[in-house]
């Protein structure tokens, strides 16, 4: 008999959430392991939890995987202004755009 569906949703109470994130983050660490072993890839992983804290996992250098990640997705290409592109996400995983972090379009 499987297990019943999870309603994704936010969970409320701040010790099951707590629980509930460590249990799955150790799962995800497990997962990412696993995918590094079994298939020969190389994984990094980065967890920001809501309080601030951060865990990594990574297969090889983390510093060398981050460079090669920016250099395949051009994000050490300078733009107009002779400043660096990057990426800024929000809390929730939506790509923000200059306006939302206070810079005026150009």
């Amino acid at each position: 008999m499987g297990r019943g569906k999870v309603e994704l949703k936010r969970i409320e109470n701040t010790t099951i959430r707590q629980v509930s994130f460590s249990k799955r983050r150790d799962g995800f660490f497990k997962k990412a392991i696993e995918l590094s072993i079994l298939c020969d890839a190389e994984v990094a992983l980065l967890v920001f939890s809501s309080s601030g804290k951060t865990y990594q996992f990574s297969s090889h250098d983390m510093d060398m995987m981050i460079r090669r990640y920016r250099n395949e997705k051009g994000l050490h290409i300078m733009n107009n202004h002779g400043v660096r592109n990057i990426e800024v996400y929000s809390r929730y995983g939506q790509l923000l755009n200059m306006n939302q972090l206070g810079f005026p379009s150009s």
